[in-house]
């Protein structure tokens, strides 16, 4: 056993010099005498399981240890005298541990740890591995853990962390270790939040570990970060850190909120190239491997939660908070919004992902090699939008889940939109090729919202009110919904359909926006309707120049609008200028068979005006067949539209298939409809 430890006399006030204050003589005398004694504990006697929890402590190597032996205050044994020994020790590495487990309830702060200290609470008697701390430091009102300048590598492991003043850790240090601890919880996990962050790591630090998974195994708990005043972690002018495995402003289980009082975590003052998550999807211990969607469809699906993600539930803010320039963060395989199986919700009271103001920011739950979704971000269930982007250049959101279960079954719908894109942001990328794909469903407002000033934005390959290669998944307003001025927002290669109302609307005075090639109101391979409560696509308002329809390569030949309640496209309001070709409405995606849309195929209403249904100078443009009601119809408020070299009435093969209304129904003012083929030999006008 290590020797007692014997402190120097100390003042009853903070310690912010890390040094103990000078005191009697023999107070110093012992203290010498324990600086000089170097104690190698192993792990006999411990239990199998205690040893385990001290895998990462006992990897290292200590030029001494040192024993807690009592929970007192002060005094020899105690806490406060180990670390003031330790600081003393300069340049030595430091073992703290335990022969006694309880509460060590504090009279004023700590010392500041200035050397390389590790604070083995896995070492007391009682601990298990993977069970909550036996070692609990209240610190009453006081300051809380400093890890200060010096205290590069130190480590803070299976202890509990409560009631301080302002932040419960704090680290000023680079590569600091905190697992296996209850921060602003006690050893019953009941909430004794601390007043600031749970977890700070302060401007200029850098490669700190906020939890561990070295086993792999889905399901554990590295630390358990909630009821603070402030955000449970909070990484502010920080670079290169990992947080794994953590549960963040719920219990231990994860199936309750313990609310932080701000963010579960906030990125901000330019913090950069931190890795929230990880990108395992296997788990080790049984050897399943996550598969969601069950290879697309084709085999059962396999459902592990990632090993490295961490639970961000139940927090009063957002659940992840990035701003103020802090960049190149990414986001891999957590819980956000949900339960710890990712199935129901634990609602953060902001949004589940908020990006204000910070480039190049991503959210990814697989590579281009892998399965979809493997190690998805599931960000659903919380009570804003699941995912905010506001005026932040180039995030990536590719692979995740938003409003959907982890199971792709359960509805977490989040409470506005599933992404929501405004202020000024450029450069934004939902999705990418298969697999890269996001779904959006299930959310109370729309499946994804572009809006205000938003420029080259893409959503490609995203599952709109369906679940991923499976049913309808409603979000309760539009599966796209486009209001942005900024101009090139391209909407390719998506499935928007399922929807309670429009699968795409383009409203405001959006303009620049293009929408090719997508399925809107069928499934996913264009052969089934799916419908949308309203119309297939919607432009309205002041929309203008905005096209539908282009020569994309892709796995959809061209847009198919098909099987809605409504129209199949409508173009109302003060929309002008838009043009529409190489899209079929009424049909399935081969333009053989006849999906209709319930009131018709295309309908220019309001005071719709220049916009043009055809005329690229290659007819036939647009395949207008099947739809119950007219393939056309022009209200009387319409003028100078153009509706020219369409194919209405017949099906790709030039066979019969007929709307049941007229091919074209004109009441407007000095549109122009000519060269649609409604026969292989016949023409309508």
């Amino acid at each position: 056993m290590a020797a007692p430890i014997s402190e120097p006399q100390h003042s009853r006030g903070p310690v912010s010099s890390g040094r103990p204050v000078a005191g009697r003589g023999p107070a110093r005398v012992a203290a010498a005498a324990v600086i000089t004694m170097i104690t190698v504990l192993g792990t006999a006697g411990m239990t199998q399981a205690a040893a385990a929890g001290q895998d990462a402590a006992h990897a290292r190597h200590f030029s001494q240890t040192l024993t807690v032996s009592n929970t007192g205050d002060s005094g020899t044994g105690s806490l406060r005298a180990a670390i003031a020994t330790a600081d003393a020790a300069a340049g030595a590495a430091t073992d703290i541990t335990f022969s006694v487990s309880g509460t060590i309830t504090l009279s004023s702060a700590l010392p500041a740890i200035t050397a390389d200290v590790t604070i083995d609470g896995t070492s007391a008697p009682g601990y298990t591995s993977g069970s909550p701390p036996v070692v609990e430091i209240d610190c009453d009102g006081s300051a809380g853990l400093d890890f200060a300048a010096g205290a590069t590598g130190a480590q803070l492991l299976g202890a509990a962390v409560d009631g301080a003043s302002g932040n419960g850790v704090t680290l000023s240090a680079d590569s600091i270790t905190l697992n296996d601890d209850y921060i602003g919880l006690d050893t019953s996990g009941a909430a004794d939040g601390n007043g600031g962050a749970g977890v700070l790591a302060a401007a200029g630090t850098a490669s700190e570990k906020i939890g561990l998974n070295s086993s792999g195994d889905s399901g554990v708990i590295a630390n358990v970060i909630s009821g603070n005043k402030g955000p449970g972690l909070e990484l502010s002018g920080s670079a290169m850190d990992t947080v794994v495995a953590n549960r963040i402003g719920t219990n231990a289980a994860g199936t309750a909120a313990i609310p932080n009082g701000g963010a579960g975590i906030w990125i901000t003052h330019g913090s950069a190239g931190s890795e929230i998550g990880g990108t395992e999807f296997t788990d080790a211990k049984t050897g399943q491997v996550n598969n969601p969607t069950g290879s697309k469809g084709t085999v059962t699906p396999v459902f592990v939660i990632p090993p490295l993600g961490n639970l961000i539930s139940g927090n009063s803010g957002d659940g992840v908070r990035i701003d103020t320039g802090s960049a190149d963060n990414t986001l891999n395989g957590n819980f956000i919004g949900t339960t710890a199986d990712g199935d129901a919700a634990v609602p953060n009271q902001g949004n589940g992902v908020y990006i204000n103001g910070a480039n190049g920011n991503a959210l990814v739950g697989c590579k281009l090699v892998n399965n979809p979704f493997v190690y998805y971000n599931v960000v659903s269930g919380n009570k804003l939008n699941g995912l905010l982007v506001t005026s932040a250049h180039g995030t990536k959101v590719q692979g995740n889940f938003f409003g959907a279960g982890a199971d792709n079954t359960s509805d977490v719908g989040n409470g506005l939109n599933g992404i929501k894109v405004n202020g000024s942001s450029t450069g934004t990328v939902v999705g990418g090729v298969i697999p890269l794909g996001n779904v959006s469903a299930f959310n109370r407002l729309n499946g994804i919202d572009v809006a205000g000033k938003t420029s080259y934005f893409i959503t490609f390959n995203t599952f709109g009110g369906l679940l991923a290669f499976k049913g309808a998944a409603p979000n309760r307003d539009d599966g796209l919904r486009v209001t942005a001025t900024g101009g090139h927002i391209v909407a390719r290669t998506n499935v928007f359909s399922g929807n309670t109302r429009a699968g795409i609307e383009v409203a405001g005075h959006a303009h620049g926006v293009t929408i090719d090639p997508n399925i809107v109101g069928l499934t996913t391979n264009g052969m089934t309707a799916m419908p949308n409560g309203g119309d297939g696509v919607l432009l309205h308002g002041w929309a203008h120049h905005d096209t539908i329809g282009g020569s994309r390569v892709s796995v959809i030949p061209q847009n198919t609008f098909s099987g809605n309640h409504g129209f199949g496209l409508a173009i109302t309001g003060h929309a002008h200028g838009n043009s529409v070709f190489k899209t079929f409405v009424g049909t399935n995606v081969f333009g053989t068979t006849a999906l209709a849309n319930g009131k018709g195929g295309v309908f220019l209403g309001g005071h719709a005006h220049g916009n043009s249904i055809g005329d690229t100078h290659r007819a036939p443009v647009n395949l207008i067949s099947g739809n119950a009601g007219p393939g056309v119809w022009l209200t009387s408020g319409t003028s100078r539209n153009r509706v020219l070299d369409n194919f209405i009435g017949v099906s790709r093969i030039r066979k019969p298939m007929p709307n049941s209304g007229r091919p074209v129904v004109n009441r407007g003012h000095h549109n122009t409809v000519r060269g649609n083929k409604s026969r292989r030999s016949r023409r309508s006008s």
